[in-house]
């Protein structure tokens, strides 16, 4: 593996040379988000493997090609888990891809991102040299948090290598219950049983029935689950992982697909006819043809920001998905800040440029 490591600073280093754009590629299942891809390819599929792991310190250690099922299966061995619930995408979506992109699962506002359980990261910068940012141990907490900064930057700053990890033990007990409500009813539902307590780990709405995820030991998860009320779900991980892998019929719909990401206590918008609802309400999609500037007013005037998923039909993920802006506009202060970083990691602006925002590309410097 250090051959292929060594390559891939090689690449760089042509590629700086020739003036030559790169196109970071894991497992190569998300392209529907953000911007086109443009550059020559660079896969890191061959940098794969689990490096280090220690369950008794929930710490592992993997290289960024290695597939989140494979991370997965290592984990279960010893009755432990990924934060954050990264979808796995048919077997296919890798470590690395799955930080560059930082999407998380049902269990994130219980539980946590994926982003925030990174403890340190290698990355190779524009410079094709190879650098170490963090540890491998939890208590690591020295220095500027640049390991997390890779998380969402959509390879725009480097090539992740390797990645450190905290782990996390699976619950005892899970159960999903079934309630039937309209949507305003189900937030309100939703942001009560979060402050009164209930062990959580997923919360989501969707086509007139509300989905509760209890988690923990038997004896608690059974106590809740019997003042909760509602129908138990069989086959409850289908369910979430419809959502995550984007599976769900919701997700065939036309138009649009936007996620906000706001307020959970903001109201249900009516003005949309397909919605679903996770994450207890910090999570709207909304299914579309607004554009993404109305779109983007909507959730910062409710605290938040979105994403631009795709374009019409999901499954054609048609190129005008990335025609125009994916991500919330930022204010002229953070894009001089995410300019500063580009040009600190990527002078060259060799890394995806373009793919995060427009203006964050050789047109920018």
């Amino acid at each position: 593996m250090a051959d292929i490591s060594t390559s891939l600073c090689e690449q760089v280093q042509d590629a700086r040379a020739d003036n030559t754009p790169l196109n970071l590629i894991g497992g190569n299942t998300k392209t529907f988000i953000g911007r086109e891809a443009t550059g020559r390819p660079v896969s890191l599929t061959g940098h794969s493997g689990v490096t280090a792991y220690h369950p008794s310190e929930l710490v592992i250690t993997a290289r960024a090609g290695t597939r989140i099922t494979e991370l997965q299966s290592v984990l279960a061995e010893h009755n432990q888990m990924l934060v954050g619930e990264p979808p796995a995408f048919e077997g296919k979506a890798t470590l690395g891809g799955s930080i560059a992109c930082n999407i998380s699962g049902a269990s994130r506002p219980f539980y946590g991102s994926l982003r925030d359980a990174i403890l340190g990261v290698t990355l190779i910068n524009g410079f094709g040299e190879p650098l170490r940012f963090g540890g491998q141990v939890m208590k690591n907490v020295a220095g500027y948090d640049l390991s997390r900064l890779q998380a969402g930057a959509m390879g725009a700053f480097g090539i992740l290598t390797d990645i450190s990890l905290r782990v996390m033990p699976k619950p005892e007990s899970v159960e999903t219950l079934v309630l039937k409500m309209d949507t305003p009813q189900a937030i309100t539902f939703m942001r009560q049983r979060v402050s009164s307590g209930y062990p959580l780990s997923g919360a989501a709405w969707v086509d007139g029935h509300l989905y509760i995820r209890l988690a923990g030991t038997a004896p608690n998860v059974g106590y809740y689950s019997r003042k909760l009320g509602g129908e138990s779900l069989p086959h409850q991980s289908l369910f979430w992982r419809s959502i995550r892998n984007f599976r769900h019929p919701f997700f065939s719909h036309n138009g649009h697909l936007y996620r906000l990401s706001i307020d959970a206590a903001a109201p249900h918008f009516t003005r949309f006819e397909n919605t679903l609802v996770d994450w207890a309400g910090n999570i709207r999609w909304v299914v579309t043809d607004e554009n993404h500037e109305s779109i983007s007013e909507l959730a910062k005037n409710n605290g938040g920001h979105v994403a631009r998923y795709r374009s019409k039909s999901f499954g054609n993920r048609q190129k005008d998905n990335h025609n125009g802006e994916c991500f919330q506009t930022l204010s002229p202060a953070h894009q001089r800040l995410h300019k500063s970083l580009k040009a600190a990691f990527d002078p060259q602006n060799l890394f995806n440029s373009g793919r995060l925002y427009s203006w964050l590309g050789s047109e920018s410097q």
